[in-house]
C-alpha cells in the first residue's frame, strides 16, 4: 500500500502545483524554460502512475475489503466510462460543444470516472486510489474555474463536425475497455 501512496503522492503533487503553488508553477516555466519544464512535470508523472499501478496490483492478491458493491455497479461503470472517454476527448478536440459548454470537461471526465469506479470497487487499494483522484478532480476543478474568472472571455463557436469528432474519439478509445468489461460481466 505504500508504494500506491507514493505514487498518488507524485502523481496528483505535480498536477496539484497549479492548484497550490501556480505562480510559483509560472515562474519554473520562465526559468526552466517550457520544454523542460514539461520533460520534468512527464517524468515525474510517469514514475507516479508507475508507482501507483505496482502499488494497485501489489494489493490485489489480498485486498482489504471495506465494501461489497452491488453486482450491476459493474453495469453503470462501464457506460459512465465511455462517457468519461468522450469527455477526456473534448478536452484535446477543438471546437466542439462539449467543450465550449463545460469549459473542463477532462476534470469532469476524471470526477465521473473516479466515482463510478468508486461504486464498484470495494478495497482499500480502490478507495485510496479513486477517491484520490476524485478529490483531485473537484480541488482542480474549483481552481481552474477560479483561475479562468481571471481571464476574459473567449469567443469560440461550437462546430457540429467537431462535436461529432469528439464523441467518436471517445467512443473509440472506449473500444478496448468495453472488450475486456464485457469479459469480465460474462
Amino acid at each position: 500500500m505504500t508504494i500506491l501512496i507514493c505514487g498518488l503522492f507524485i502523481f496528483l503533487g505535480v498536477h496539484s502545483i497549479s492548484i497550490f503553488a501556480n505562480e510559483w508553477r509560472d515562474k519554473q516555466v520562465k526559468t526552466l524554460g517550457v520544454v523542460t519544464w514539461k520533460v520534468i512535470y512527464s517524468l515525474m508523472s510517469i514514475v507516479g502512475i508507475a508507482l501507483m499501478t505496482i502499488g494497485y496490483l501489489d494489493a490485489r492478491p489480498q485486498p482489504i475489503t471495506v465494501w461489497s458493491p452491488p453486482p450491476w455497479a459493474w453495469q453503470i461503470t462501464v457506460y459512465f466510462s465511455l462517457v468519461s472517454l468522450i469527455l477526456i476527448a473534448a478536452a484535446y478536440v477543438p471546437n466542439n460543444a462539449i467543450k465550449l459548454k463545460l469549459k473542463d470537461p477532462m476534470l469532469v471526465g476524471v470526477i465521473v470516472w473516479a466515482i463510478c469506479h468508486l461504486t464498484t470497487i470495494g478495497s482499500l487499494a480502490g478507495i485510496l486510489l479513486f477517491g484520490s483522484f476524485l478529490a483531485w478532480g473537484a480541488l482542480d476543478l474549483i481552481s481552474c474555474r477560479a483561475r479562468r474568472a481571471k481571464l476574459p472571455p473567449t469567443q469560440e463557436k461550437a462546430s457540429v463536425v467537431m462535436t461529432l469528432a469528439t464523441i467518436a474519439a471517445g467512443t473509440v478509445a472506449f473500444l478496448p475497455f468495453a472488450h475486456i468489461a464485457y469479459g469480465i460481466a460474462r
